[in-house]
């Protein structure tokens, strides 16, 4: 299409290559985020070996999951790695440690009233687990999303 001497089909060429890359890195951007987030789940797991914590009872480290990609407010899109076991807040943040008690002889003592129902022994200091996988994960996250966007600059 020529107006006034001025050949505009290039142009349009390149609008709708841009059109269509906006698809694609949309889509891409999906794959990238679910394929960073298994790889934070993965040293999230790894951490957890690490910091020795053990699977005597609870599922603690069959609950570590890797969430599905959604979009925030603000119109980034975003993943997260979580647990949902019941005390999965007990040994990231750590918790109180008490004895409950009991009938017979121990440190329990049978309940005594207004004292509650489990005597405080000392504190359980948190692992931090995710906190330090995610911090060990960020600088390997920037350099793939900087090969992502170079990648996807390249394809335009």
């Amino acid at each position: 299409m020529a107006r006034d001497g001025i050949d505009l089909s290039e142009l349009d060429e390149f609008t709708d290559r841009l059109i269509q890359s906006s698809k694609e890195a949309s889509k891409a951007q999906r794959k990238f985020l679910q394929q960073q987030g298994n790889k934070l789940k993965r040293k999230t797991l790894k951490q957890m070996r690490l910091k020795g914590i053990q699977e005597k009872t609870g599922n603690y480290k069959r609950h570590i999951k890797r969430g599905k990609v959604w979009k925030e407010r603000n119109g980034a899109q975003a993943v997260r790695v979580y647990s949902n076991a019941h005390h999965a807040h007990l040994i990231e943040d750590g918790h109180d440690q008490t004895v409950n008690p009991g009938k017979g002889k121990g440190n329990g003592h049978g309940v005594k009233k207004g004292k509650g129902i489990g005597r405080k022994v000392g504190h359980v200091e948190g692992r931090e687990v995710f906190l330090e996988a995610y911090e060990a994960f960020a600088p390997e996250y920037a350099r793939a999303s900087e090969e992502a966007v170079d990648e996807m600059i390249r394809k335009i």
